[in-house]
């Protein structure tokens, strides 16, 4: 049996009018992956906006409690707001011989809320 020479301007040839073919299909497989490549990318952005809101949330509860014990409620509260102004609320209440610090930290979209508490002893 005798082999066929192939020669590069052949397979050029049949490069080409593969490509022909196949053209469009990443157009087709970009438009469908991107809709999911966006979802996972802005899931991760938003855990991780929760994630630092709860952070934020647990040092203005500490913050909170730590100054009530000292210095009283009202202290307290306007300390663990100060942690970041007008992002936190906090609330000072007292159960038995305890300051119990409460910090909340609105979070925008379908996630709940970031919320902390931290409790002082009440000298």
């Amino acid at each position: 049996m005798r082999r066929r020479a192939v020669d590069a301007a052949s397979w050029a040839r049949a490069g080409w009018a593969r490509a022909g073919r196949d053209r469009g299909s990443a157009s087709v497989e970009f438009a469908l992956t991107l809709p999911a490549v966006v979802l996972v990318l802005a899931g991760v952005l938003a855990g991780t906006r929760h994630a630092a809101d709860s952070v934020v949330a647990s040092d203005a509860a500490a913050t909170a409690a730590r100054v009530a014990m000292v210095s009283g409620q009202v202290a307290g509260e306007l300390a663990g707001e100060a942690v970041m102004p007008g992002r936190v609320r906090v609330t000072l209440s007292t159960d038995d011989g305890w300051w119990v610090a409460r910090a909340v930290v609105a979070v925008a979209g379908p996630l709940p809320d970031a919320v902390a508490v931290a409790r002082a002893f009440q000298p």
